[in-house]
């Protein structure tokens, strides 16, 4: 069964931020999913759409959406900080609270952890990090490997004579705002996630250890495959159960 899901939008700034909310029946608490940055949102996005329906089938009311700069949201990737997807997420979590004003955990997967902590101090909202970054200076040190790797892939570029320098402006086939490296540097984790989703190896006995078929897309650029239904309803019926815990200690 399918949870019922509608577009919504809020003004940000200039611009404005598109989200879907996948709502539940007879929702029990409610989380806020912040998506990660540039091509790791695009790898992932049907992997946390079908999440979301998921969650939503089990109790859980989620919204999920775009950073201005992406998606259906205005602006394009040049436009793109951390300091407005922080701005974007506080919007979202206000449309959230229109449905469900108490019981939310904020969800951020990848760099988008770093923005859920900051948010979850600023209300007092319990987080949880799927395959979190705890570090913008080292994920910012990745993407630049990555696009190095990839600018001198000879399969993706079979008639590339020498190498390619990085170019300026531009990062994982994206343009990036000239204070983008300056800003992510600055985030870093500083507390620990009500909940840690994660690989097995860096999860503890209260965490949710996610199984290989959806945990490696964090390695991959291309799209490869079908996404395991299996996997991500097993997923979602643990999950569930750890994001009402924090609404029924907060009852």
């Amino acid at each position: 069964m399918s949870a019922s899901a509608r577009a919504v939008q809020r003004p940000v700034g200039r611009g404005w931020v598109h989200g879907m909310l996948c709502d539940a029946p007879r929702a029990e608490t409610a989380a806020l999913l912040l998506p990660p940055f540039f091509h790791e949102w695009q790898r992932s996005y049907r992997l946390f759409a079908l999440l979301a329906d998921a969650l939503a089938t089990r109790g859980v009311r989620v919204l999920r959406f775009d950073y201005r700069g992406s998606g259906e949201s205005s602006g394009d990737d040049a436009e793109f900080l951390p300091s407005r997807a922080l701005d974007d997420a506080e919007a979202m979590l206000a449309v959230l609270r229109e449905y469900e004003p108490t019981r939310i955990t904020l969800v951020g997967v990848r760099a988008g952890a770093l923005l859920a902590e900051m948010l979850a101090e600023r209300h007092r909202l319990p987080w949880c990090a799927w395959q979190g970054v705890d570090s913008g200076l080292e994920h910012l040190a990745e993407l630049r490997e990555r696009d190095t790797i990839e600018r001198n892939s000879r399969r993706r570029f079979p008639f590339l004579r020498r190498d390619r320098a990085p170019e300026s402006g531009m990062l994982m086939g994206h343009r990036v705002h000239e204070e983008f490296a300056l800003e992510l540097g600055i985030f870093k984790r500083r507390g620990e996630p009500a909940v840690r989703v994660d690989v097995p190896s860096r999860c503890g006995p209260a965490d949710l250890a996610l199984p290989d078929p959806l945990s490696d897309w964090v390695g991959q650029i291309d799209l490869q495959g079908s996404v395991p239904l299996a996997a991500i309803a097993a997923v979602a019926t643990a999950l569930a159960e750890r994001l009402r815990a924090p609404a029924r200690e907060g009852a």
